[in-house]
C-alpha cells in the first residue's frame, strides 16, 4: 500500500467510515465477546447427545475392549444390512424393527443401519435410533450398539451387535 495523499472525494468517504467504526476494545480470543472456540468445544459440537432410553434395561454402549478395536479400526463383519437413508421416522421405524428381528431369525451376529447424516449430522433418524432399538419388543435381541467406520458410512450409521 502506498502512502499517497487522499483525493477529496475519498477524503469524504474516510471520513464517514472513520465515524461510523469503533474501535476493538479487546483483542480477539481470551476475554473478547466471543472467543475463540478450543478443542472441546469442538469435540462437543461433533457429540451427538444420547437419547433418553425408555427400557428399564438400557443396552449397554461399551463394548469389550476386543470389539471396540475391531470397531475403532473398520474390521468388524458386517453379516446384514438395513438402509433408512430418505425415509420418514413413520416408515424407518417398522424397517429397523423388521430388519432387526430378520436378522436374528437368520442368526446374524452384526447389524450396519444406515440412517445418514442429516442436515449438519443432526438427522432425525440418526437422532431417534438410540430410542428406537431401546423398544421393548426388539430390546432382548441386541447385545450393543456402535457407530459405523468411517469406510462403512462413518457417522451416518451403526453397527448393531446382536446376541446369539
Amino acid at each position: 500500500m502506498t502512502d499517497r495523499p487522499l483525493k477529496p472525494g475519498e477524503r469524504k468517504v474516510w471520513k464517514h467510515v472513520a465515524q461510523t467504526v469503533s474501535p476493538r476494545r479487546r483483542p480477539k480470543g481470551k476475554g473478547s465477546a466471543k472467543p475463540l472456540p478450543t478443542r472441546e468445544d469442538f469435540a462437543n459440537m461433533l457429540r451427538i447427545p444420547a437419547g433418553e432410553t425408555k427400557s428399564a434395561k438400557p443396552i449397554p454402549k461399551t463394548l469389550d475392549v476386543n470389539q471396540d478395536k475391531r470397531v475403532r479400526r473398520g474390521r468388524v463383519e458386517v453379516d446384514a444390512k438395513v438402509d433408512l437413508h430418505d425415509m420418514t421416522q413413520a416408515t424407518a421405524r417398522p424397517a429397523l424393527h423388521k430388519a432387526i428381528m430378520r436378522a436374528a431369525n437368520r442368526n446374524k451376529s452384526c447389524l450396519l443401519v444406515v440412517t445418514g447424516k442429516g442436515l449438519r449430522g443432526d438427522g432425525v433418524l440418526r437422532r431417534n435410533f438410540p430410542d428406537w432399538i431401546a423398544d421393548p419388543a426388539i430390546r432382548p435381541l441386541i447385545a450393543t450398539y456402535a457407530p459405523a467406520h468411517i469406510k462403512h458410512g462413518g457417522s451416518g450409521a451403526w453397527y448393531v451387535f446382536l446376541k446369539r
